[in-house]
């Protein structure tokens, strides 16, 4: 396991921005989630083009790297588009909840296609990971009868399909490790803006323009939000394994709950709160693993010299 404390925190600032968005995303009433993510698109491409230009950034790679480059690039702007289905169409800790079972879905794909490492810690994190979603989505999903069926269905897959695109979202970014972050999301804003645009013209929903006033600045700091979190996500992934930051990730869920706590004045019950401690446990759990692993391996060095060096003195 490669895990540092700056792409600790960098995976944490993306996963509280993310529930910021999710927040934007849900006070948007107007238009539905294809044409946000699409302003969002043309947003972050606005953010992201001068940061390009002003560093003199390569865009352009081998076919190879392009090719990787543009499937990164699709695979998230399913991801994302899924997601803000789940924010419009559930409440926003319910959507990250069921978002958030990427971990189990990074973790194989990883192991599969990355080579990395599937050890007894990233499997218990996961485990408890997975705990903490059902102990906090169980009771709104059995007992809640009063909500729209076909909007929960929406909101359910798309939050799903989200989960799955995001793990392997994840696990391309570890392929291109060498192409700096303002480029994977250029890519991936630039991308977006011809996708959501196909998906606007062929959905069977109406089409209609956002309200100005507070839509606007809602629909404008989501794009900022979303520009900040795609690079701090693509930065934290240059030197950590996909499943660790997908786990830490998971704390979006805890700020998600925060916000609805202090804004949507919706109270968490006992089942929240163990479900809560349960994704804490699996958030510290790696790091800690870690550096315990770490210095394990240290001792075992330190011991294996000072018994070589005993050895040729006899």
């Amino acid at each position: 396991m490669n895990l540092t404390a700056r792409d600790l925190i960098l995976a944490l600032i993306c996963a509280f921005l993310g529930s910021v968005k999710g927040l934007l995303v849900s006070q948007v009433k107007s238009i539905g989630p294809i044409e946000i993510f699409g302003l969002r698109s043309v947003g972050a491409t606005c953010f992201i083009l001068p940061i390009v230009v002003f560093w003199n950034y390569k865009l352009w790679y081998d076919y190879k790297c392009n090719i990787i480059l543009f499937i990164r690039a699709i695979i998230g702007n399913i991801a994302v588009c899924s997601y803000y289905f789940g924010f419009v169409y559930l409440p926003i800790a319910e959507a990250s909840l069921l978002f958030y079972s990427t971990p189990i879905f990074t973790v194989f794909i990883g192991y599969l296609f990355l080579n990395e490492r599937c050890g007894l810690s990233e499997i218990i994190s996961i485990f408890f990971s997975l705990l903490g979603i059902v102990l906090v989505s169980l009771p709104d999903f059995t007992f809640d009868t009063t909500r729209d069926s076909a909007s929960t269905i929406k909101g359910v897959a798309g939050s799903i399909i989200g989960a799955i695109a995001q793990a392997a979202a994840l696990a391309i970014v570890r392929k291109i490790t060498f192409v700096p972050p303002a480029v994977v999301s250029f890519w991936w804003a630039l991308v977006g803006i011809p996708f959501s645009g196909i998906l606007t013209s062929i959905q069977f929903e109406h089409s209609q323009l956002w309200q100005c006033g507070f839509e606007v600045w809602c629909i404008i700091l989501i794009a900022v939000v979303g520009f900040i979190s795609e690079l701090c996500l693509v930065a934290a992934l240059k030197s950590t394994d996909a499943v660790i930051i997908s786990i830490a990730l998971t704390s979006e869920i805890l700020w998600a709950f925060v916000l609805q706590i202090y804004v949507n004045r919706e109270i968490p019950n006992l089942m929240c709160v163990l479900g809560g401690l349960a994704i804490l446990f699996s958030i510290a759990l790696p790091p800690i693993a870690g550096c315990v692993f770490k210095k394990k391996n240290t001792i075992e060095t330190e011991e294996d010299s000072i018994y070589r060096v005993n050895g040729s003195n006899k």
